[in-house]
């Protein structure tokens, strides 16, 4: 590590291995799959190339991320959490809940991202006796949540799955927030629902939106 605290405490500890501008929010843009350099590059608008590269060669250093090649076809170079790292998702899940408490509508110079809010749904859940598997198509970006007892959220569609729910990232917001019922913007045609109501409003009802 380049810098440190030099204090025996387990925060300071924390700190010196994860505490550099950026380092968290890279781990929060892995949570849900691997990425590619570049997604994760323009994924973090703000942050250049050369500070990217300094911070993934620091988590690879620490064991909290690795590089690693997808299988064919995809066949890319791509960097994911490793068990050691993964170790962090609940600290970033917190930190999420704490900073959720301050926000308030969004400013103009204030940058949204349909991933952001994916990774949210693992803070909001709080289980649900129906389980499903519902797909998040927001914007161009696909996620799937399987939820029951649990909740898991990934990329892409690795399951089949039972509802899909698609519409723009403003919409998706206005459902988080509490602005907007699904129904509602389901019957307006905001959001357009394939499959299963009940299975739908079990979802939302498990990740805090309403019905």
């Amino acid at each position: 590590m380049s810098r440190s605290y030099r204090q025996f405490c387990g925060v300071a500890k924390a700190l010196d291995l994860v505490g550099e501008r950026w380092t968290l929010l890279l781990v929060r843009d892995l949570i849900l799959g691997p990425r590619r350099y570049t997604d994760l590059l323009h994924g973090l608008p703000g942050l250049t190339t050369n500070l990217l590269a300094k911070r993934l060669r620091e988590l690879t250093r620490h064991g909290l991320i690795r590089r690693t090649t997808l299988p064919p076809p995809a066949s890319v170079l791509v960097y994911e959490l490793t068990e050691e790292g993964r170790r962090l998702e609940p600290v970033v899940l917190a930190l999420g809940a704490f900073g959720a408490e301050y926000m308030t509508e969004p400013s103009p110079e204030d940058l949204m991202n349909a991933r952001w809010s994916a990774v949210s749904l693992r803070r909001r859940f709080r289980g649900s006796p129906q389980q499903g598997i519902v797909q998040l198509e927001i914007g161009e970006q696909l996620f799937q949540a399987r939820f029951g007892d649990e909740i898991e959220v990934r990329d892409g569609t690795p399951w089949a799955p039972d509802v899909r729910l698609m519409g723009d990232l403003p919409t998706w917001g206005a459902l988080l927030t509490g602005r907007e019922r699904l129904r509602d913007l389901v019957k307006r045609g905001r959001l357009r629902r394939e499959g299963p109501a009940q299975i739908s409003s079990a979802f939302a009802r498990s990740v805090r939106i309403r019905p």
